[in-house]
């Protein structure tokens, strides 16, 4: 009797554990497939040269260093610098430029929802803090767990003025499309929606082929972002539903939009001529793609200033592109970064953990169940039958 109840024990939790391998990946591992409340990163670039439009040189009408030499940046006769220097003399492109972007969770973030702080950095290596900061954004973005798109609701908001400048602390809130910091789990060798959060607009980032990073397939994606008017579009987003410039929107565009004598521009003519910032970039970013994490990032980044759009679309060509380098009348900021070694290798660790949680509640433990659960049912079968 003892050995038919034993059979029947072993038979009922062998079959209830094979039950439980069988269900385990469908109700288990989706619940794993979401962004961790927990989520923080940082991503660093590599030091590299760059060219960038010295603003403090400007207003004390300083000439930058690789600049004292040339023959535009010094007054005929005695050598004294000239009241009313070229743009040229003003930029710099020998600065070694490097970018940061912390991430963080912050409120509001449940079951179903993460907000994510990004803040992004741009830093000069030759200067001590505070002076080597070139420009700071603050990005907080509310996202869908499962998918990692941004939810419904408006609350998206980007920032970039100075803490403590008025209005800094009302930065317009929005409702975002498209994907950014994180890719879905699962990602598709597709096309994605990508919001550019400096162009203020949404754009396609296309799937380009597999690689290996590290022993794991990745996934290459890569996006260029036309010229966009960042006075315009900068504009746009802080008025947008009928909101009024606050001071720091108005310090932020002041900078966007410059009038200057044609001769400063590089030009000729006696005319004052007016032009605003723009901005493009060619984004390239690795997936890890279970896990939907960004493994590898690279961005090229490229504003400058010109009269208008058709204009600013000869600047971005390959010849136009040539002609700026050699020349630096018009260029605000050209830096291309790369994520450095040991940013690449923390993103994929944390890719790696992600991955490994995933396959072990979807793969192994079903598997172990299962076998267990059998070799309990047929050993259950074969008491019974002895019994």
């Amino acid at each position: 009797m003892a050995k038919r109840s034993l059979a029947h024990l072993m038979i009922i939790i062998g079959a209830a554990l094979i039950v439980i391998a069988v269900l385990l990946p469908t109700f288990l591992v989706p619940r794993l497939k979401v962004i961790p409340l927990d989520t923080v990163s940082t991503t660093v670039t590599e030091v590299r040269e760059g060219a960038l439009l010295d603003s403090g040189a400007l207003a004390k009408g300083e000439v930058v260093d690789p600049r004292k030499n040339d023959p535009r940046c010094k007054a005929e006769g005695e050598g004294e610098e000239k009241p009313d220097l070229p743009l040229h003399c003003f930029i710099n492109d020998e600065v070694p430029l490097k970018s940061s972007r912390h991430v963080r969770v912050e409120d509001p973030s449940d079951e179903k929802r993460v907000t994510l702080e990004a803040g992004t950095v741009i830093l000069r290596e030759d200067r001590d803090e505070p002076r080597n900061l070139i420009n700071a954004t603050v990005d907080r973005i509310t996202l869908d767990r499962t998918n990692a798109f941004p939810v419904e609701d408006p609350i998206s908001s980007i920032s970039g003025a100075a803490p403590g400048q008025e209005g800094a602390d009302e930065p317009v809130q929005f409702r975002r499309p498209g994907i950014q910091y994180q890719f879905p789990f699962n990602a598709e060798k597709k096309s994605y929606p990508y919001y550019d959060a400096i162009g203020l607009d949404l754009f396609q980032i296309d799937f380009k082929g597999e690689e290996e990073q590290d022993g794991e397939t990745v996934y290459k994606y890569s996006m260029v972002v036309p010229p966009q008017n960042l006075y315009e579009n900068t504009k746009a987003h802080a008025t947008r539903d009928g909101r009024k410039l606050t001071k720091a929107d108005e310090s932020s565009l002041a900078s966007l939009r410059l009038k200057f004598p044609a001769e400063k521009w590089g030009l000729e003519g006696d005319e004052d001529v007016e032009m605003d910032r723009y901005y493009t970039t060619t984004r390239t970013v690795r997936v890890e793609p279970t896990t939907g994490v960004i493994v590898n990032g690279t961005e090229e980044i490229f504003q400058f200033y010109a009269r208008n759009e058709e204009e600013a679309k000869q600047m971005v060509t390959e010849e136009g592109r040539k002609k700026e380098a050699q020349e630096r009348n018009r260029t605000a900021l050209d830096f291309s970064g790369q994520w450095d070694a040991d940013t690449k290798k923390n993103q994929m660790q944390k890719a790696k953990d992600s991955k490994s949680k995933l396959t072990i509640a979807g793969t192994v433990v079903p598997w172990v169940l299962g076998i267990v659960g059998l070799v309990l049912v047929l050993l259950g079968i074969r008491t019974h039958r002895r019994s």
